[in-house]
């Protein structure tokens, strides 16, 4: 896995073809604020969304919020990413295998990510296809998003904590 993890890392910093997703820049521990800001931003419109009944949303605002910190925590080390799958592989890289961070909260953003993904998939076959209720458009449940309320609260204030240090 770790081995994985350095492949994705490499191709990340520098791609055989098109620009980096990964940059080392200087510390920024203004721009980790704004995203922990908006991590925060992410949280209330997860929980308006699940008060709402809005579970697929709840499931995306959890994500972001989740994303967001992880976004935040590469600023404070000065690393810049522009794609998801890198910010997560240089997040478990210098925070999760360092054990800055447990393992577990790797899974947290995980999860939303392949719940994200599934609706994504969804809304792109419906756009496709053009005919949303032939086609069986998923409908996400409370199941579903309950789980997200308190992994991606716990996961942003894991972040906060880790970033004071």
């Amino acid at each position: 896995m770790t081995k994985d993890i350095e492949k994705i890392l490499h191709g990340c910093f520098h791609p055989k073809e098109g620009r980096p997703n990964l940059h080392k820049i200087p510390v920024n521990a203004e721009r980790a604020g704004q995203h922990i800001d908006k991590a925060h931003k992410n949280l209330r419109a997860m929980k308006i969304m699940f008060e709402n009944d809005l579970f697929d949303w709840t499931i995306i605002c959890g994500y972001y919020a989740m994303y967001h910190a992880v976004l935040a925590a590469l600023f404070k080390i000065g690393i810049r990413a522009t794609a998801h799958y890198c910010a997560i592989a240089a997040f478990k890289e210098f925070y999760v295998k360092r054990g800055k961070v447990r393992p577990e909260y790797i899974t947290y953003i995980k999860r939303a990510k392949q719940l994200e993904q599934k609706y994504a998939n969804t809304l792109e076959k419906a756009q496709e296809d053009r005919v949303v209720d032939q086609y069986g458009i998923e409908v996400l449940t409370n199941d579903d998003a309950e789980w997200i309320l308190e992994d991606a609260k716990d996961f942003v204030l894991k972040i906060e904590e880790v970033l004071a240090e």
